[in-house]
């Protein structure tokens, strides 16, 4: 985004961000990271293992029940869209989109609130969350460690690994658009997941060019 393009937004967010402060509140609207358009997975003709998509950690600074956006890259100043938040709890916001992700791409159920059926193998996954940024005109960005640790299946391995994902916000609706990139980020993060998975934990593919693997152990 130019330097004018970003000069023209900001003062219209600052003025959003007070309006909300002053006279009555606007009705509040809400986000999900769970996309419409995902696909719903084909059952399997037989299911070989489940996974457990474990509770999600996130930075303590973008997990308010408000969208925080920043205004500019690095370290920019934080600022609270009051009128604009979350339909639930960040980190449950994204294990709920990892799971969508990785039910479609894997065909397995997660039984993450229910007890693993007896003797089927459980795929566990665990992901921490770095830096959840939606920063004013794009990009956004997701930084994660996670890692897939398997239960009672044969010849596979946990892997830990980190992944960056940095992606521009398109379109012109400033907060819609950035909460679009960072549901396709959550998306191709669960694919990369579920590629280590699919493999054994042998290895992870980047699910596209705009995932980065910073090395897995």
């Amino acid at each position: 985004m130019s330097v004018v393009s970003r000069k023209l937004i900001l003062p219209a967010l600052a003025m959003a961000v007070l309006l909300t402060g002053c006279g009555g509140s606007p009705n509040a609207r809400y986000y999900t990271l769970q996309s419409s358009s995902q696909a719903i997975p084909a059952a399997p003709a037989r299911i070989e293992y489940q996974i457990e998509v474990a509770p999600v950690s996130v930075p303590e600074q973008a997990d308010q029940p408000q969208l925080m956006l920043r205004d500019g890259p690095g370290e920019g100043e934080l600022m609270p869209m009051y009128s604009d938040r979350w339909s639930a709890p960040l980190g449950n916001e994204i294990r709920s989109a990892l799971a969508d992700t990785l039910t479609a791409k894997l065909g397995a159920l997660d039984v993450n609130s229910l007890a693993p059926a007896r003797d089927v193998p459980v795929w566990r996954v665990q992901a921490n969350v770095q830096r959840f940024d939606m920063i004013v005109g794009g990009p956004v960005r997701l930084d994660a460690t996670w890692r897939v640790r398997p239960i009672k299946v044969s010849g596979a391995a946990p892997l830990l690994c980190r992944t960056v994902i940095e992606l521009p916000a398109q379109g012109n609706a400033v907060v819609g658009s950035l909460v679009e990139a960072q549901q396709q980020a959550v998306a191709l993060l669960g694919q990369t997941i579920a590629s280590a998975i699919e493999s054994g934990g042998a290895r992870a593919l980047p699910a596209s060019a705009d995932v980065r693997l910073l090395g897995c152990a």
